[in-house]
């Protein structure tokens, strides 16, 4: 009876250990799709095809962006209008890689993080130029 006792219990350890296993796969597998850093073609992530609705591209004359940078050692992603003929700034609001909302910057602070000096900032998409 100990036998089958303990043969049941190394059983059910081993089936449990493995589908954590499992789990932390699809988790993994699922963060991979949700993450603009390390997916193959960040704009297919739905939260970056989220943005991109947001743009409301056809609407405006002046050309928008999603653009890629750093902010305080962190890689993040943000909406901003880039079209030199088109003067202003809007509030930026900063997404890390997973679409999650870092910082909300006023119109000052906005200025200030697109005016900094050797930061670096890729383009990702653009509408409307």
């Amino acid at each position: 009876m100990k036998k089958i006792t303990i043969i049941a219990l190394l059983l059910s350890v081993t089936l449990s250990s493995c589908s954590e296993n499992d789990n932390d796969l699809v988790a993994n597998s699922k963060q991979d799709l949700e993450n603009a850093c390390t997916a193959t073609n960040p704009l297919e992530v739905k939260w970056m095809q989220d943005l991109i609705t947001e743009l409301n591209c056809g609407e405006y004359a002046c050309k928008v962006s999603i653009l890629k940078s750093e902010y305080e050692e962190e890689t993040v992603f943000y909406i901003q209008m880039t079209d030199p003929l088109c003067n202003g700034v809007d509030e930026i609001i900063l997404y890390n890689c997973t679409g999650k909302k870092l910082k909300e910057f006023t119109i000052e602070e906005s200025w200030e993080f697109i005016n900094s000096p050797g930061r670096q900032v890729e383009e990702m998409f653009s509408c409307n130029g």
